[in-house]
């Protein structure tokens, strides 16, 4: 099989620009930005595609009460604040002063403690082997340099601490089927399609197959990769048509979504 060929990245303030315009699904909740009203119509998006179920058995909050965990890309708080409501100590980071100020707000209606700052996630501001846990989820494959930045994932996480990652699929019904599609019906770009996943004007976004993540993350060890996420609720009728039974067998296999999980030897 060949390579897609895919452009080039730009540099990280054009990245910086797109997301401080754009939060993360802000265009989909019909809610001012940061109100109780908006942080619970978030939720509700997410767990769409990610029910709370299946977040805590990837992240496993509870394992890390009164720990040290870091989210890289910590956007609107979600993932943090279940790290936190669970007793760990936490602190993220992000590009953009607009998800910082979210995170804040977030945690500040539950009550729960966090630390936040803007910073770039390939050049942490943080000392080597600060964190007991580091999680980052879909955010990695949208900085220029994604592996300088698992190196710094690897630099300030402590040895036998615990590393869990999402990237987006190469080997996935979106990047196989759909985005082929939208090339021969509209002329759409590969490149394009992936960027646009997040919206129109997002200047980056990268795909990695099995193969290619556990490469890129060869430095864990008892790395563990799984799919998930298929978008049935925008399938309509389609959808509908696939057994209830098929359907995590289906995501397991070509979901949009690729999980990874390790720990620093």
């Amino acid at each position: 099989m060949g390579m897609d060929i895919i452009e080039p990245p730009p540099d990280l303030q054009s990245v910086r620009g797109y997301w401080e315009r754009n939060p993360v699904a802000a265009k989909s909740v019909p809610y001012p930005l940061g109100t109780p009203e908006y942080f619970a119509f978030y939720d509700q998006l997410r767990e769409v595609n990610e029910p709370p179920s299946f977040s805590a058995a990837l992240h496993d909050y509870s394992a890390f009460a009164g720990r040290r965990v870091l989210d890289i890309g910590s956007g609107n708080g979600y993932v943090l604040s279940k790290y936190a409501a669970a007793g760990a100590r936490v602190q993220g980071v992000d590009l953009t002063r607009t998800a910082i100020q979210l995170c804040r707000q977030r945690f500040a209606f539950a009550g729960l403690r966090g630390d936040f700052l803007v910073g770039n996630a390939e050049r942490l501001p943080f000392r080597d082997e600060a964190f007991d846990c580091v999680c980052s989820m879909g955010v990695l494959h949208h900085t220029p340099d994604t592996e300088g930045a698992v190196s710094e994932v690897f630099r300030v996480l402590r040895p036998g601490g615990r590393v869990i990652l999402m990237f987006y699929h190469r080997n996935s019904l979106q990047y196989r089927v759909k985005f082929p599609l939208l090339r021969w019906l509209k002329g759409t770009p590969l490149q394009q399609s992936i960027n646009e996943v997040d919206g129109v004007g997002n200047p980056k976004g990268d795909v990695y197959s099995r193969t290619e993540l556990a490469r890129m993350l060869r430095a864990f060890r008892d790395l563990e990769l799984s799919a998930g996420v298929l978008p049935w609720h925008a399938t309509g009728s389609l959808g509908r048509l696939v057994p209830e039974r098929l359907r995590a067998p289906l995501e397991r296999r070509l979901g949009w979504f690729l999980y990874a999980k390790g720990i620093r030897p």
